[in-house]
């Protein structure tokens, strides 16, 4: 994935939610991020966030009116 500069936030959601997008994204290869406030006080050395906090999802800019496309299907899967 190019710099982290050009990324921009797709969704945020529960960790379970953002893993499933994430594997949906993969599989057409489009890559992403998941930026979870816990795990990422735990790699800086203390705690942050709170079990169960939301994730976040990012893609880089080129590649986010597909993966908006994708999104949008995945929250429509949740409403059949």
């Amino acid at each position: 994935m190019a710099d982290h500069e050009d990324l921009i936030r797709l969704y945020t959601g529960s960790e379970i939610d953002v893993s499933v997008l994430k594997e949906v994204l993969d599989d057409k290869q489009i890559p992403s991020i998941i930026k979870n406030e816990m795990d990422s006080g735990k790699a800086a050395g203390f705690g942050g966030g709170y079990a169960g906090s939301e994730a976040h999802i990012l893609v880089s800019e080129n590649d986010y009116k597909r993966a908006k496309v994708l999104l949008g299907e995945f929250l429509d899967s949740f409403e059949k």
